[in-house]
């Protein structure tokens, strides 16, 4: 009995027609990718906006810190744990010496936590600027930075501003996706620049993208 088989001719004909395929619908799934990944980028925005809208008005419509400094707080043992509390969550001292990658936070303790919905996902959206991407944080990232003027300063020295003192506030960014090129801490380096999540942004830095 004879074996039938793809002789080398009919394989390498195979091949031919799924390259071509493949770099026919590449562009096409390239954009729905994008398009899906900006949409996560976009709704994060909306989701911490709903929250600052009812965060002010339980507040007496004034801002919130950036960042406050010798914060505490009490782990599920009953133990405290000292750090700093950003805008976006708690980070103990541990974490922070822990080294770009492996820091963690916990949101449930930033100044938004309990306005937030639990829709803020990872922005993936760092995937397509052409960098090697560098996490700060393996507990994920939002992509997300927030008007430090508004805050009061980077460190917390300052009180954070009223929305009354705002002459326009239609024309203030409170949110912006942000992000950060780094030439300077490892992995990175100046001969290997990586594009990391960036959590804050004045009038003037220039890390914003603006993309919402």
């Amino acid at each position: 009995m004879r074996r039938t088989g793809y002789t080398l001719l009919e394989m390498l004909v195979c091949v031919a027609v799924m390259a071509v395929l493949l770099v026919a619908i590449a562009p096409a799934v390239w954009k729905v990718y994008a398009s899906s990944s900006l949409a996560v980028s976009a709704n994060n925005v909306r989701q911490l906006t709903a929250g600052a809208v009812q965060y002010l008005a339980d507040n007496d419509h004034r801002f919130w810190k950036f960042r406050q400094s010798g914060s505490t707080k009490i782990d599920d043992a009953g133990n405290t744990i000292k750090g700093t509390l950003y805008w976006f969550g708690f980070e103990s001292l541990a974490s922070a010496a822990s080294g770009e990658g492996n820091r963690t936070f916990d949101p449930s303790q930033g100044p938004l936590a309990g306005y937030v919905p639990k829709g803020i996902q990872p922005d993936p959206s760092f995937s397509l600027q052409g960098f090697a991407f560098k996490p700060k944080y393996k507990s994920g990232y939002i992509g997300v930075g927030y008007n430090v003027v508004l805050a009061g300063g980077w460190v917390g020295a300052g009180r954070p501003m009223s929305y009354w003192q705002l002459s326009d506030p239609s024309r203030v960014a409170v949110f912006a996706t942000s992000a950060q090129v780094n030439n300077f801490q490892s992995p990175a380096s100046a001969s290997h620049p990586m594009i990391e999540e960036f959590y804050g942004f004045d009038e003037r830095e220039t890390t914003i993208h603006f993309r919402h």
